[in-house]
């Protein structure tokens, strides 16, 4: 049994550690027996003849093509191979050629030994036209890689060609040197594609039907489950109507990562589909239209588990009640609000969200189903939903259960006809509910909030519906021509100007861009539990200049520049003018020669700065790899060079530079160990074969060798030291075993692999840290101080019309497209600062250990995405139903807008300069809390003032008469509104007020308040953060006060352990829970916030409630049946900013982050929650700013 049991432990450890599913097991099968082949290949001597000078370039480009991959991905590096293999034998070719004009006529005749000795002035100029030649390669193979790191794929073949063609002998006819960087070459990616169709073919358009099927799969569960969070998690188990007990909040809010990770790969995974000829019944594109709704329903899907954490928040006010009225806190607005009002309109509501979330996710699961038989997806990939017990739905197993005909329409229609029923029922309820319940106030930004996101998710699923619709149209048709003529072979390469680029600047969007690592694997398959690779890409050099420019109505082009300026005319005298004015048609003959040299000097001065990291990065590459390989280019030491493998070095230098300090650290490191497991491993088969009398034993063996090589090739984030080591091996072999002009042992060519990589390696090193540094740090601060900025540009370009104009439209679809352009741009530069983050460890640092910073550092991500999520959201919302303080209140209420947007300007361009300049933030930054709370309180007073006639006469009318939409002209909007017949009001213009707080754009203006409530939470904490890295200057404090990130952690800790468990130690002074910081009595009286402690208030202590479990609903793993935390954690909260010891708290990863490895179908524990998003919960601000 003991035995048996320490089996079973070491299987599930091995299974953890090494994760390994049967789609990677094909990869590696194929990759193996492919480079297998090739290394056979060398070996025949008959095979072997016919690959030209060089035969160990076939076994290295079957492992840089490999057929690992599926089909589309492997099409896709053959052509990247392809166009750098043309373009560099051409230009190796001509700087041969140039080179050997130096060396006169008869340099066919004589070696290079001979020309030293005889020509040496000839002989040196022809290795300086090569240095030459060298030098242009290496600087634009580094400006290439600087500018995308997609293209490595043509540059690294390039390189290749041209830096061993330099070291071949100059007497070597064109001929042969064309022969012998084609044959393997070309050899080798023919193998590839043969074996990637041959055996175990993976098409591109079934894994995107698959991914698709997944993406719904998680859209569907994490509906099911905000839903279900959102109406039941205040229940008993018997009260609920659901079968299943609500998720807890850690897992509710980590589906929001996974489902980005899922539509983003299907948005990889349709791009790669353009490099693929598929025979199939439907069009892989035909998808597209549904993968692009996925993105904004992934928005939506968001703000729910954002309403679900809200709600979280506002569940443990009735336990945190203590505290003395004569002290202002200013704690997380949410608990400002009355939970037990809210509930009353939540148990009224629930009847009726239940209905419309059946239908729903019983129409997401039909959508499944037909995409499923459509694509030819295996049903059992397909979820049913097991939220609603068994009601009756039909589940269907196989695809003998399906029918033959699905009436969408009919599902399309109840869906329909439920939303309208719900929106029907949601006015008929509110109209009995109290006016100040209406009232803009935090409980109707929280109904609103989850409200609005989940109609519009219905409304996306409706749209889904009817895409889904015409594609299981076009199945049938097919279908019913039969087998051969209802399939049709889908050519979709490069058949538009929009694919062609795609192809040309990479097939991945702006937000899941590429590394070299992903560009040498190929595909946008992942395991599951694969880590993120700690390698960055670069930010776009024009982004921040076109991006976070605040003056780009202005800004004036060379159109402008050429224009002369000119004094303003009177009117009489402008309208006399002639158009054909001599004087100005002078104008373009005038300019000379200085005015288009002053042009080209203005157009190469704005190229340079935009291009600066392109320069130093090709500088860089330049420098690194000349220094390395300066003695191929010396007469004297070329054939030292030549002897010791130089091209090794060459070949080890290029790979270990990274544009950062970090980078080149870490990749030196993974070269290192690649090449010394590579080369043993090349030793040990060498051996085992007898000293080459047993070839049979010696390939087996290294095909062994290769197994684990090409699995951390495949399936984990070592892929530069894995395809280095899967090379050594062939390389040093071949060293021993081929004929060639420099014979050397096996043990000879280990020992010079070595040295190239010490070498090379080392030099790359020096010149990184020397030459232009790059530091992984600042590459951090720079793209958090982008993000930042970007925040601002948004806030402004989602606040209209603050200078009080009237508008009928408060977000037009300019400015939308502007945000959307803008946050992709904030996301991606959020994944390359987690790949920063990661960078930075590795550097060597003089200021102490990166630690402490880089949990900083984690929890500032986080932050930053959160904010980005929920301008989205909100953003999204305005765009589809406007705003109606905007169009109708923005008379009265821009000042109060413009206050509130310039204080979240002003403190995210302060935290933006802080970053930049690593300089502390100033004495008095505004409060975007405050003005805030003057805005509402202000919208509040407006409709009070405006309806204060009126309030009366709403309680007897009746609410039974109901018309639909006035709100949209467009007909496929659903927007049902309350209206009652009050001629006086009609001709006013005006609605009553439960009308006009229930109109759609106030609806929308209510849930984008709750998303701007959670902003300028996340800001206020990202302040806090940004004070423990740069400090602020405080008089109180001796000008400059730094944080400690120990007290902050700490703080985090405690303060989520008490607020889960419900509890709050008594202050000396507090305000009581349900007033705000600035009331709405202050504000009206003009008087300042001081004035709230001289009329005190006396408590109004409410009867307590039923307790719950908060605890639980956090995290499934914590308080479990009614116990207390367990004591693990409550060592870990009480530890947490201890600075010795193992900290149990993951702070390195977050639950925001996309490239987190736990499994989601897991209950997440607590642990997992990062320590911001414990202070924004729990919301307690010590120092607000």
């Amino acid at each position: 049994m003991k035995s048996a049991n320490r089996t079973q432990k070491l299987l599930r450890w091995w299974q953890r550690t090494f994760p390994c599913d049967r789609v990677l097991t094909q990869r590696i099968a194929k990759s193996v027996v492919n480079s297998t082949v090739a290394l056979i290949f060398c070996l025949i001597p008959k095979v072997r003849k016919h690959l030209g000078a060089e035969p160990s370039m076939l076994p290295m480009i079957s492992v840089i093509v490999h057929p690992g991959r599926r089909i589309s991905g492997t099409i896709q590096g053959t052509i990247f191979c392809l166009t750098g293999l043309i373009f560099g034998l051409a230009y190796a070719l001509f700087g041969r050629f140039i080179a050997q004009r130096c060396l006169g006529h008869n340099w066919k005749h004589l070696e290079e030994s001979q020309q030293y000795a005889l020509h040496y002035q000839r002989y040196e100029s022809a290795l300086a036209i090569l240095a030459v030649f060298e030098t242009f390669m290496l600087f634009f193979h580094g400006w290439m890689r600087s500018v995308s790191h997609h293209y490595f794929g043509i540059v690294f073949p390039l390189f290749l060609v041209v830096h061993f063609a330099f070291l071949d002998p100059l007497n070597d006819p064109r001929s042969t040197t064309a022969k012998a960087y084609t044959v393997p070459f070309y050899l080798g990616i023919a193998m590839s594609i043969f074996w990637n169709l041959v055996l175990f073919p993976e098409f591109g358009s079934t894994y995107l039907g698959n991914s698709t099927i997944d993406t719904l799969n998680m859209i569907h569960d994490t509906v099911d489950d905000s839903v279900n969070f959102f109406i039941s998690v205040d229940m008993e188990e018997g009260q609920s109507l659901y079968s299943k007990p609500p998720c807890s909040l850690s897992k509710l809010l980590k589906m929001k990562s996974t489902i980005h990770n899922k539509v983003s790969t299907c948005s990889m995974v349709l791009n790669e589909c353009i490099y693929e000829i598929s025979y199939s019944y439907l069009s892989p594109t035909q998808l597209k239209p549904i993968i692009n709704i996925f993105k904004s329903l992934a928005m939506y899907i968001n703000g729910l588990a954002n309403s679900c954490q809200l709600e979280f928040t506002l569940l443990a006010r009735d336990n945190m009640r203590e505290g003395d009225i004569m002290h202002i806190n200013t704690d997380k607005e949410i608990t400002y609000a009355d939970f037990e009002q809210f509930d009353k309109v939540l148990c009224k509501l629930r009847p009726s969200i239940y209905n419309l979330h059946k239908i729903l996710s019983e129409s997401i699961y039909i959508a499944k189903v037909i995409l499923s038989n459509a694509y030819d997806v295996k049903l059992s990939r397909v979820k049913c939903p097991e939220i609603f017990g068994d009601d009756g739905t039909t589940r269907y197993k196989s695809k003998k259960d399906l029918p033959t005909d699905f009436d969408i329409d009919q599902h399309r229609n109840s869906l329909y006809n439920a939303l309208i029923d719900f929106d029907v029922q949601f006015r008929e309820e509110m109209i009995g509910v109290d006016n100040d319940f209406l009232s803009p106030r935090d409980e109707m930004f929280l109904l609103s909030s989850f409200l609005m996101n989940f109609k519009e998710s219905t409304k996306s699923v409706i749209t889904i519906l009817d895409l889904v619709k015409e594609i299981h149209a076009a199945r049938k048709s097919r279908e019913s021509k039969g087998w051969l003529r209802g399939k049709s072979i889908w050519f979709t390469c490069l058949n538009s100007f929009q694919t062609f680029m795609i192809w040309f600047k990479g097939s991945y969007s702006k937000i899941n861009s590429v590394n070299e690592n992903q560009t040498l694997k190929g595909g946008a398959y992942a395991p599951e539990n694969q880590l993120m690779a700690f390698l960055a890409t670069r930010r776009p050099s024009v982004e921040e200049h076109d991006l976070l420019s605040q003056q780009l109505e202005s800004s004036k082009d060379l159109k402008d520049f050429a224009t002369p300026a000119e004094l303003p005319l009177p009117a009489v005298a402008s309208s006399n003018s002639n158009p054909s004015n001599p004087i100005k048609a002078k104008n373009w003959r005038s300019k000379g020669l200085s005015y288009y040299f002053i042009i080209a000097i203005i157009k190469a001065n704005r190229f340079c700065r935009r291009s600066k990291a392109h320069f130093r990065f090709g500088f860089q590459v330049a420098v690194a790899l000349m220094l390395a390989s300066f003695p191929m280019f010396v007469p004297k030491t070329r054939p030292w060079y030549i002897r010791f493998r130089g091209a090794w070095v060459g070949f080890v230098c290029i790979l270990c530079m990274e544009p950062s300090v970090g980078g080149t650290f870490w990749a030196f490191f993974l070269r290192m160990l690649g090449v010394i497991i590579g080369s043993a491993w090349a030793y040990l088969s060498y051996a085992a074969g007898h000293h080459q009398t047993d070839p049979y034993l010696e390939t087996v063996i290294t095909a062994i060798g290769a197994v684990p090589g090409f699995y951390f090739f495949l399936g984990t984030p070592y892929v530069r030291a894995a395809i280095i080591g899967i090379i050594s091996i062939y390389i040093v072999l071949l060293a021993a075993v081929l004929p060639s002009s420099v014979h050397d042992t096996i043990l000879t060519s280990f020992a010079k692999r070595c040295f190239a990589v010490g070498y090379g390696g080392g030099v790359a090193l020096i010149v990184q840290v020397i030459f232009f540094p790059s530091k992984a740090r600042d590459e951090l601060n720079k793209e958090i101080a982008f993000i930042c900025g970007s925040i601002s540009e948004l806030e402004l370009l989602y606040a209209t019309g603050l200078e009080g104009e009237s508008l009928k439209t408060s977000l037009t679809q300019e400015r939308y497209d502007k945000m959307t352009y803008i946050s992709q741009s904030a996301k991606a530069a959020l994944s390359r600062a987690d790949a920063y983050k990661g960078l930075a460890r590795q550097e060597p640092r003089l200021k102490g250990e990166y630690t402490e910073l880089e949990k900083v550092f984690t929890q500032i991500i986080f932050v930053l995405r959160q904010i980005v999520e929920r301008m989205d959201n909100a953003s999204l919302l305005r765009k589809q139903y406007g705003s109606a303080v905007i169009e109708e209140l923005n008379s009265v209420a821009y000042p109060y807008r413009r206050q509130l947007v310039g204080s979240i300007c002003c403190l995210m361009r302060a935290m933006q300069e802080a970053f930049l300049n690593k300089t502390p933030l100033p004495q008095f930054l505004p409060s975007a809390r405050i003005a805030h709370r003057r805005l509402i309180n202000m919208v509040r007073r407006a409709l009070k003032n405006r309806y204060r006639g009126r309030l009366s006469a709403l309680q007897s009318k009746s609410p039974s008469k109901l018309i639909h939409d006035d709100d949209s002209d467009e007909e496929q909007e659903i927007m049902i509104n309350v209206k009652r017949r009050n001629r006086e009001a009609d001709s006013q213009g005006m609605l009553a007020p439960h009308e006009f707080a229930l109109k759609e754009r106030f609806l929308s203006w209510s849930a984008s308040s709750a998303a701007m409530e959670e902003i300028i939470e996340y800001v206020e904490e990202l302040c806090n953060l940004t004070k423990i890295l740069v400090g602020i200057n405080e008089f109180k404090y001796g000008f400059l006060s730094r944080p400690l990130y120990e007290d902050w952690a700490a703080e985090a800790a405690t303060g989520f352990d008490n607020f889960i468990q419900g509890k709050r130690a008594r202050k000396e002074g507090g305000l009581r829970s349900g007033e705000p910081a600035i009331s709405e009595y202050s504000e009206l009286s003009g008087s300042s916030v001081s004035d709230v402690v001289q009329d005190p208030v006396a408590l109004h202590p409410e009867e307590p409630g039923v307790p719950l479990n908060l605890a639980r609903i956090a995290s499934h793993k914590a308080g479990h049946n009614g116990d207390d935390l367990p004591a693990p954690f409550r060592k870990r909260s009480f530890s947490i900013g201890s600075l010795g010891g193992q900290l149990g708290l993951w702070r390195s990863k977050t639950l925001g982050d996309t490239d987190s490895d736990l499994d989601v179908a897991d209950d997440t524990s607590d642990e997992e929650l990062p320590l911001a998003l414990k202070r924004i919960v729990t919301g307690d601000r010590r120092n607000p700013p």
